[in-house]
């Protein structure tokens, strides 16, 4: 099984860039792909932003909502978007000086792919 990492800096405001990443990831879990996605730097807004019903990607978040394994724990703090983090049930990491660090999924065989 291919694994793919995407390590997301963008601003969710940029609204084409993130239809894109998020068509993507739902096509790849559904074709087999074990993704995960890391959310940082302004990326952290994504769930202050999209978890709202009301936003244009709700749909597309929700579908790849399983697949985020990590909000940067300084970012969402700096972001102001930690609560919407802690209340999509997200998980927050700090586990390298409060950011998050991708050793563990490169060592684990994980593609790294930055979006931003």
């Amino acid at each position: 099984m291919k694994k793919i990492l995407f390590y997301v800096v963008e601003n969710p405001d940029e609204t084409m860039k993130m239809y894109h990443l998020f068509l993507n990831i739902k096509d790849l879990r559904s074709s087999g792909y074990d993704v995960k996605v890391i959310l940082e730097g302004d990326a952290t807004k994504v769930p202050l932003k999209m978890a709202d019903s009301s936003h244009p990607l709700n749909e597309l978040y929700k579908a790849a909502k399983p697949a985020i394994t990590a909000v940067c724990r300084g970012c969402a703090i700096a972001t102001g978007s930690i609560e919407a983090a802690e209340k999509e049930g997200l998980p927050i990491i700090g586990d390298l000086e409060n950011h998050v660090s991708v050793v563990k999924y490169l060592d684990d065989g994980y593609q790294l792919i930055v979006v931003g």
